[in-house]
């Protein structure tokens, strides 16, 4: 989280200054004001977050029995849409869902993702009720209330989808967790990504590039999270192949 860092960094500059130590603050001050200037730019969120959303092609008109939508998040107001009660993520991913069913009208919605510490409803349980405001029949949907991450969520569908192919519908930059963890259960998946950020194309540089905007420390905050947790998901591979191995020689 870029921003949290950079201001606990700018309170231990201030520290510094208050014991005297105006070098090594104004060091540190530099490091986070320019950290953050620069992760606010669009030519650097754009470095780090189109490897990630570009790697997979956007779903095309493949034949599949399933469509999977992988969970994000919505709060719980009945005075508002269904579409202001989920995420923005959530609205897209079910958008782009429905989108592909009308593409395979046999197919099957599964909707995950779990309700979380406080809310009455699960978010699969939302998207299921704008699925079907946007014509989707209550009998091609099936909802998976339990899984709490990518990871419980692929376990959970892979047992229900068998070799059928089934296209899995998350945000562009989080396709190459989700499709390893998908390979690694042997599902014949078909990439869907959606929400893209980035531009896939080159863009002439202007002075305008140079101008720290929010949407951009967003971007660079969501490229963040996911590099490090596609370094997480490799040690943990690692980790559970070696201890398979270890097992087995035993």
């Amino acid at each position: 989280m870029p921003l949290p860092i950079a201001l606990f960094l700018s309170v231990m500059a201030l520290v510094l200054f208050w014991r005297n130590k105006t070098k090594q603050g104004a060091i540190v001050l530099l490091f986070s004001l320019s950290g953050l200037y620069a992760l606010s730019l669009s030519p650097v969120a754009f470095s780090l977050i189109s490897p990630l959303e570009y790697q997979y092609p956007a779903f095309n008109d493949e034949k599949v029995a399933f469509i999977h939508v992988l969970g994000n998040g919505h709060i719980e107001d009945e005075t508002l849409p269904i579409t202001s009660q989920l995420t923005y993520t959530s609205t897209l991913r079910v958008v782009e869902a429905v989108r592909i069913w009308r593409l395979n009208p046999q197919a099957h919605l599964l909707l995950s993702g779990y309700a979380g510490i406080s809310a009455k409803r699960s978010t699969a349980d939302m998207h299921r009720e704008l699925a079907l405001s946007l014509g989707v029949p209550a009998a091609h949907i099936q909802i998976f209330e339990q899984p709490r991450d990518t990871e419980e969520e692929v376990q959970v569908i892979k047992g229900v989808v068998g070799q059928h192919k089934v296209a899995v519908v998350t945000t562009a930059n989080h396709m190459r967790r989700t499709m390893t963890f998908y390979e690694q259960g042997g599902v014949n998946v078909v990439p869907a990504p959606t929400m893209h950020l980035s531009r896939n194309s080159p863009i002439a540089f202007n002075i305008t590039q140079l101008y720290p905007e929010v949407q951009n420390l967003q971007m660079s905050t969501w490229a963040i999270h996911e590099w490090l947790g596609i370094i997480w998901q490799k040690i943990k591979l690692v980790f559970f192949n070696e201890k398979t191995k270890g097992n087995n020689e035993q």
